[in-house]
């Protein structure tokens, strides 16, 4: 689930709540108004929660009107929910971006809507990585689902990802970040079989790294694993430079996430992604890693 960040549509302040918790996290505080009573509600932050507390009392199927507690302006839009057609309230995230959730109390309808995907990756990122948090299947599918909808408009267009840009990376078997201390690290297995941790540089296109174990230029390592779930990320595809088996993890780009190759072979810069993301990516520089 992912914690968002609230702010008032006509006043921009913020709506958060320290002191109310709901989920463990800050609420969403609002005023309400429901068959002539006025009251307070605290709403979960969590995106995909529906927990809330209230002072007053809401009948089940009962539209309720919301109201800014900083400016007392009421929240409406002419949205209307395309499941009960009760009224949409808009809240705006202070990232950029807005949620809109149904007035009818019981329906559960809503959404979210970034200005640019990018935010969305880094509201994925920044509310797992940095808390070393394994980032569970629906949260990936919600953020997937935002991205599809944000680029459709740039279908026939091809995204490059240039030189130096931060590539956020994930396992691709239990989805964990693989950032670390600013580096991607994996575990090794060497033709020796020593064990030992490979950190790599994030950043597409430059080339640092350090081993805790010997690597030979020009040996391909017998494993490459992830630390988290232990799973195996060698492949049965081959480098198609040197012809060693390809190593396979998942990145973000701004607009999707995207499968990314990397050669097994110590010195081996050649790094790839798969066929039907070359459609709409372009590495930049990617003929090396």
């Amino acid at each position: 689930m992912i914690p968002l960040k609230l702010k008032c549509p006509k006043c921009s302040a913020s709506l958060m709540d320290d002191k109310k918790l709901i989920d463990n996290k800050p609420s969403l505080h609002l005023l309400i108004e429901v068959q002539g009573k006025r009251g307070n509600i605290w709403l979960s932050s969590i995106y995909g929660s529906y927990d809330y507390e209230t002072d007053i009392e809401i009948p089940e199927n009962s539209i309720v009107r919301f109201f800014c507690p900083v400016c007392g302006e009421e929240l409406k839009s002419d949205a209307k929910c395309d499941v009960c057609n009760a009224p949409m309230i808009p809240i705006n995230l202070e990232e950029g971006g807005r949620v809109r959730f149904c007035s009818r109390k019981g329906c559960t309808n809503h959404f979210i809507e970034f200005k640019n995907p990018e935010l969305a990756l880094k509201l994925l990122y920044d509310n797992y990585s940095y808390d070393n948090k394994n980032i569970n299947e629906e949260s990936f599918k919600k953020i997937e689902e935002v991205l599809k909808k944000q680029s459709k408009k740039h279908d026939t267009e091809k995204e490059i990802i240039r030189k130096g840009t931060f590539l956020y990376t994930y396992c691709p078997h239990c989805k964990h970040t693989l950032i670390k201390d600013n580096m991607v690290e994996l575990k090794i297995i060497n033709k020796d079989g020593e064990k030992g941790i490979l950190r790599l540089s994030p950043y597409l296109n430059v080339y640092s790294h350090e081993s805790t174990i010997r690597l030979p230029e020009g040996e391909p390592v017998k494993d490459i694993i992830c630390p988290y779930c232990g799973e195996s990320l060698i492949t049965e595809e081959k480098c198609p430079v040197c012809g060693s088996k390809v190593a396979d993890i998942l990145v973000t780009s701004s607009t999707k996430l995207v499968d990314f190759k990397f050669c097994s072979k110590a010195g081996c810069k050649w790094h790839g992604i798969s066929e039907e993301d070359e459609k709409s990516i372009i590495l930049d520089d990617s003929d090396e890693w």
